[in-house]
């Protein structure tokens, strides 16, 4: 079933190998666009949706003269809820290490960020969605995707799209081309036909167009720059590109065919009688067995109804229950549901609305070729099924050492056999980092209260700020020193913000605890403009000392000789620790606090120092000692992600909350633990090896496909292969 699929696609850590996908899509080779392309598509798009505005508009305009505006506009935001719960999603897969530096991908994170709505809690157009659920009512809808997949009343085909847009998004190291050609469709498209109509409900829809964006450009003039520096890359990458916005295009024309039949049923009002007679025929069989009408009995005519509720609207019609054309003197909606009534509280309110109306409606008995019919469940099983089964090609690899890792792990998908490793070497590195929480004297406090990790923080900054002052400032380290620094710390600098990059999910970034930390990454990352890109900015203090280096994402990056194996410990740690935001979400909670904080009030200044004595650029050192403040930063930030996670968990599992908190200090911890001694003993003796921590696969077989982008916008030196 759709729903289902959506569910498991709505999760974060999710995988599905690309096959799958486009199976399920109908994708199995990029598609022929029109000779226009893009531009043509835009045109056909925006004649669409002009036209179907019209048809909700004048459908809407149907409603108020039946007097059924309310069941209009509920029918209508029920029904697209399941599509609204994913706008955007369709991006929040294309950011990964590897293609950190890429001017496009850039583009695609502002896109991003204007849809989760960056800064604020719940901003997203899916949570601008659910307040428009909760101003008329239908609250029960308002709730997380989780949750409303298991609505029974919404009908399992509304969730095939929004489960596709989930599904591709997770692979977006296969389909980032198809994936940048449906974000301009969804652009281009602006606001969905279906919800232009809630105008006339004085409901504000302005932040569900994929359009609109805060500041003067459109979000379809940034998509379609993006597209262009794909089409620019070969005929081939504008294929699927062309192929990705065709294929949105026609799944929209799909949904609204299922969307418009649902809206349909809930203005006329035979239809709306005849959908709710299925909805309760079920339990109603069980009883009326000997009430007798036409012949039969009542159960044996509701029995039916559940397939087919027409023949029982037609002989209810012809009954002495109803008086057609006049409600007031129906048996059924008087007598027999009032309080000393045999079908007391059987309807609601609601219901009896909808019986009224429609016995108002009715001229008499309706004749058999006037019988409105009502839309049949659709029912789908085994293609679902049998096409999101794993391929068994796609299990990723089990990296053989730390530079293999790093390598690896450039990409963003996991696949079963990467995911496993990435699991296995994060928990060897949280239970050093436990045993090292023993003996540390920087932790966390050992209780969490609300305000307790505030004052701490100032404390914290208070004594960096102090050791500074301290500090001697004739004591220098050699130039040679500061180069070997900064070039053992390009694997790490490269990759900031790393750690994040799970937070990127639709559902984590406009979160309570996941916005502040989806802001930091969307800093780390230069808030859509590459000149202020972190890690170009240290790559450019690289360049400055005389040191190039490979593209992140390049093999011959990892490999580099003049990179020494220890140098690619912690990066690894954070390369795993950011796809698996679920798994790990309180140590990566305290981590990042470690990580935002480390440098601020002291060693930042202490490295202006140091590279200003060289007349090396303190660019990188100034940025992060002003955006990772206490006060309004980064790492005051980081404290309000611990804060809002820990009072989650203070009220819903308040049992628990020493048992968070400890991992929330264990993953603080793990930015930089202490080894223990049997690790450092081998290490004095240069027996030890970083490779060390490395888990060691129990598998049989070995995938050597690799899950990385494709740049959008290379950046490749000369001489060098990505």
């Amino acid at each position: 079933m759709w729903r289902q699929f959506y569910r498991s696609v709505s999760n974060p850590e999710s995988f599905l190998g690309d096959v799958s996908i486009r199976r399920l899509m109908g994708l199995a080779a990029p598609g022929e666009a029109g000779a226009g392309g893009l531009a043509d598509l835009r045109v056909q798009i925006e004649l669409w949706r002009d036209e179907q505005t019209r048809v909700y508009r004048e459908l809407a305009g149907q409603a108020a003269e039946l007097g059924n505006q309310r069941e209009f506009a509920e029918a209508l935001l029920a029904h697209s809820a399941p599509l609204a719960s994913v706008l955007g999603c369709w991006l929040q897969g294309m950011s990964a290490p590897g293609v950190f530096e890429d001017s496009a991908q850039l583009k695609l994170m502002e896109l991003l960020a204007h849809d989760v709505g960056v800064g604020r809690p719940l901003a997203s157009r899916a949570d601008h969605f659910k307040s428009l659920l909760v101003q008329v009512g239908l609250t029960a809808y308002a709730v997380s995707p989780f949750e409303l997949a298991t609505l029974p009343d919404l009908p399992d085909e509304l969730f095939e799209l929004p489960a596709l847009l989930q599904a591709v998004s997770r692979r977006s190291d296969a389909f980032g081309d198809t994936l940048c050609g449906i974000d301009y469709a969804w652009r281009a498209l602006g606001l969905g036909p279906w919800w232009a109509a809630l105008d006339a409900q004085q409901l504000d829809t302005r932040r569900l167009d994929l359009n609109q964006l805060d500041g003067a450009a459109s979000a379809l003039d940034i998509s379609q720059w993006v597209c262009e520096q794909v089409a620019g890359q070969g005929s081939l990458r504008r294929l699927q590109l062309e192929a990705g916005a065709q294929w949105l295009f026609a799944a929209l024309k799909t949904f609204n065919e299922r969307l418009l039949a649902h809206c349909r049923a809930a203005v006329s009002p035979e239809r709306l009688m005849g959908k709710m007679i299925q909805r309760m025929a079920r339990a109603g069989a069980v009883y009326h067995q000997d009430y007798k009408m036409e012949g039969r009995s009542l159960a044996q005519w509701l029995r039916e109804a559940q397939i087919d509720p027409v023949p029982l609207l037609e002989m209810l019609s012809r009954s002495r229950l109803i008086v057609p054309g006049n409600a007031d003197k129906s048996l059924l909606v008087n007598t027999l549901v009032a309080p000393n009534g045999r079908m007391f509280r059987i309807f609601s309110e609601a219901d009896l609305s909808v019986i009224r109306k429609w016995i108002d409606g009715l001229s008499g008995p309706i004749p058999l070729a006037e019988a409105a019919a009502v839309p049949a469940p659709v029912q789908v099983d085994g293609p679902v099924a049998r096409a999101s089964g794993q391929d068994t090609q796609e299990q990723g690899q089990w990296p053989k050492s730390l530079r293999d890792a790093y390598f690896v792990l450039q990409g963003r998908a996991l696949g079963p056999r990467t995911q496993a490793f990435a699991q296995a070497y994060v928990a060897r590195w949280l239970e050093q980092s436990r045993r090292s929480l023993r003996d540390s004297e920087r932790t966390l406090p050992e209780a969490w209260n609300v305000g307790v990790l505030r004052e701490w923080l100032l404390d914290k900054h208070d004594r960096h700020g102090q050791e500074f002052e301290d500090s001697d400032p004739a004591a220098m380290p050699s130039r040679e020193e500061i180069v070997d620094s900064t070039l053992q710390l390009a694997p790490l600098t490269l990759i900031d913000g790393a750690w994040l990059q799970g937070f990127t999910d639709l559902s984590l970034a406009s979160s309570h605890v996941g916005y502040a930390l989806f802001q930091t990454y969307w800093d780390e990352l230069g808030n859509g403009s590459y000149a202020l890109n972190h890690p170009k900015i240290y790559r450019d203090g690289l360049r400055q000392m005389g040191l190039e280096l490979a593209p992140t994402g390049a093999r011959e990056f990892a490999e580099d000789a003049r990179l020494r194996e220890e140098s690619f410990r912690l990066p690894v740690y954070w390369l795993c620790l950011g796809k698996l935001p679920v798994t790990f979400m309180p140590e990566i909670l305290g981590m990042n606090l470690a990580m935002e904080l480390s440098g601020v009030g002291g060693s930042y200044r202490s490295a202006r120092r140091f590279l200003r004595h060289y007349g090396f650029s303190t660019a990188f050192v100034d940025l992060h000692n002003t955006i990772d403040n206490v006060s309004t930063g980064h790492s005051a930030w980081a404290v309000d992600a611990i804060d809002a996670y820990m009072r989650q968990v203070a009220a819903t599992q308040p049992g628990q909350q020493a048992e968070h908190w400890q991992r929330v200090r264990v993953g603080y911890e793990s930015l930089a633990p202490q080894p223990d001694r049997l690790t450092s003993w081998l290490r004095r003796l240069g027996i030890g090896s970083a490779d060390a921590v490395l888990p060691r696969s129990k598998a049989l077989g070995e995938d050597q496909a690799l899950l990385h982008h494709e740049p959008i916008v290379p950046t490749t030196p000369a001489g060098v292969t990505a």
